[in-house]
């Protein structure tokens, strides 16, 4: 037996074997430097000052360590979010190198732990490139940032703080490419920075701010319709209109008006006065003074142009804007004959024309860049694919392996027994002959009896469904008026059955995006009012009967009776649809029934 026992571990140790692969070596950090790391992500001021206590008392010179370049790592990244420069930036090159090292020994199945530090190391490295104007080493940096996240971890593993890592990621990128005008890169990068967003549950400024820079790219690429789509969704995350984010959606919005043709220009810029106004910074202030000047130029009408841009160029800082409205004060004075004075703006303009073709060659690098991250990306889901398929062929053949050991344990031990089994069959089925016999003369004797019983527990059970029903019948209906037509030809009812039927909700989205849908207090009120005027007082009825319904219950039950589903009461509730799915349950649960909502309250208290 010991020998097969044996030859069974054998053969487990085998599939095993062909399942797993070593894993490189874990190292073990300072448990300070995890603490400054842990609250790096959400009070960056305090981990800063902890983290120069720590270097005061602490040896941190040391490169060749694990502890060494994640002190470095972490203080490059702390300084950044201070508004520091990266006075480290020898030593961060330095950790860059380190953990790459660690992740190519380790290959796929390298520690995820340092995978992560390895792209926050490559992420803040391209960080510093971009302060420096840097816009493709930058880049490179920040995919690579990205690659080894998504090729390492799988979807469900990127939540948390890898989600808002990879959320930064990406919105870095779309910052590089909607900075060199190459816009649909720009909405691809930023599309795949909601989700992050989505993900790990950003703050809605955040959010709505993602979706006002999609909008202006596919703005600048004359796609005007999905640019108006964006705006509104930048709109609908935010509940505060009393902030620069919002004013920017605004001005963007009534740019794509003026564009479409939807308001004049002098309703335009009145608005964009108003927003004018209300800045709350140079930066801003003049950014609505060139969005101004530009409706103005776009109208020829240069006079009136030129006070918003002379301001644009004698005040403002960003290097951008102020070419922008060099270039058009040159187009003013030509119209408007001030030709001597066209010389400054022309003259400021000067180096930029030289810069051209270097940014030229720019966007060309940063667009085979994109085109090589693109089949990088479809390179690790093809190989992510694989890994899955591989995952279930080694588990298949771990079972079959398995199956194979006991089938082998079982045919010997049944060789080495046959004769006794045989003899043993033969005894047994002698017993069984003798008791079938037996069983056959009970039968026959038990047979009359069973005819009879079973007769009269028909005749019982006909008789207790027949009285149920009726009890049912008498308790749960009532003699009163119901008029259910007319329930449904109430306003607000046929205000309900429009919207739903005009709509389409989908299920398991955002219920804030059909926050314009959302029922009022009185819309409610005068539903239930209606059930109860043209449903003989149903909701006082319902609540008698079954006193654990609550009155937002009612108020569900009121739905379900104009045959409503979860994702339409999901939006003009403004409830999420899990929340709506796990209220069906409970009134369900409270009715004792299972089936659907609308027809069980229909049959219950109304036909």
């Amino acid at each position: 037996m010991k020998r097969y026992t044996t030859l069974f571990l054998v053969l487990i140790a085998l599939a095993w074997a062909s399942c797993t692969r070593p894993n490189v070596a874990h190292f073990t950090p300072d448990p300070s430097l995890v603490a400054f790391d842990s609250l790096l992500w959400t009070q960056p001021d305090s981990a800063f000052v902890q983290l120069q206590a720590f270097a005061e008392s602490h040896e941190v010179d040391g490169l060749n360590n694990f502890n060494g370049n994640y002190f470095h790592l972490l203080l490059s990244e702390l300084l950044y979010k201070n508004d520091y420069a990266q006075t480290n930036r020898d030593e961060l090159f330095h950790a860059v190198d380190y953990y790459d090292s660690l992740v190519t020994e380790g290959g796929s199945r390298a520690d995820a732990d340092l995978v992560f530090l390895d792209a926050r190391a490559h992420y803040i490295y391209g960080v510093g490139y971009y302060e420096m104007d840097s816009a493709v080493p930058a880049c490179r940096e920040y995919l690579r940032a990205v690659e080894l996240m998504e090729g390492r971890f799988s979807e469900k593993e990127l939540t948390g703080i890898k989600a808002q890592f990879m959320a930064l990621a990406y919105t870095r990128l779309t910052d590089v490419f909607s900075d060199q005008y190459l816009h649909e890169q720009a909405i691809y990068y930023g599309k795949q920075a909601l989700s992050y967003y989505y993900r790990h549950e950003a703050k809605p400024w955040h959010v709505s701010w993602m979706h006002d820079e999609i909008g202006l790219q596919y703005e600048m690429l004359e796609q005007l319709d999905s640019a108006y789509l964006y705006y509104q969704r930048a709109q609908n995350y935010l509940s505060d209109t009393i902030n620069t984010n919002f004013r920017d959606i605004k001005t963007h919005e009534l740019r794509f008006c003026y564009k479409k043709g939807l308001m004049a220009a002098p309703d335009v810029i009145s608005r964009l006065h108003t927003l004018l106004e209300a800045s709350d910074s140079d930066k801003e202030y003049y950014a609505r003074c060139l969005t101004i000047g530009s409706i103005f130029i776009s109208e020829h009408l240069y006079d009136s142009a030129w006070p918003y841009l002379i301001q644009v160029f004698n005040g403002n800082t960003s290097v951008v804007s102020k070419r922008q409205s060099a270039e058009w004060l040159v187009q003013v004075c030509k119209k408007s004959g001030k030709e001597t004075e066209s010389v400054v703006y022309a003259d400021y303009l000067v180096p930029f024309a030289n810069r051209e073709e270097n940014k030229s060659t720019v966007k060309t690098r940063l667009t085979s860049i994109h085109l090589e991250h693109e089949s990088k990306m479809q390179e690790i889901d093809h190989k992510q694919d694989m890994k899955t398929t591989q995952k279930t062929v080694n588990h298949v053949v771990w079972s079959l392996l398995v199956g194979i050991a006991f089938v082998v344990v079982l045919f010997i031990r049944s060789k080495k027994h046959s004769e006794q089994l045989q003899t043993e069959k033969l005894r047994i089925s002698n017993q069984l002959e003798t008791e079938r016999q037996l069983h056959s003369l009970e039968q026959a004797a038990l047979g009359g009896r069973l005819k009879k019983s079973n007769e009269l527990l028909r005749n019982v059970s006909k008789q207790r469904e027949s009285d149920t029903h009726a009890g049912l019948s008498a308790s749960l209906k009532p003699d009163v008026q119901v008029d259910f037509d007319a329930f449904q030809n109430t306003s607000v009812c046929k205000l309900i059955l429009d919207v739903v039927e005009e709509h389409n909700f989908k299920p398991q989205t955002n219920c804030l995006l059909y926050k314009k849908y959302a029922l009022s207090k009185k819309q409610i009120n005068a539903l239930l009012s209606a059930a109860d005027t043209h449903l003989g007082q149903f909701t006082s009825r319902i609540q008698k009967r079954y006193p654990a319904l609550t009155n937002d219950d009612l108020k569900y039950c009121c739905l379900y009776l104009l045959g409503l589903e979860e994702a339409d009461i999901s939006a003009l509730m403004q409830r999420a649809y899990s929340t709506v799915c796990e209220r069906n349950r409970k009134i369900k649960r409270i009715l004792g029934t299972d089936i659907e909502l609308p027809t069980a309250l229909r049959e219950l208290f109304l036909f």
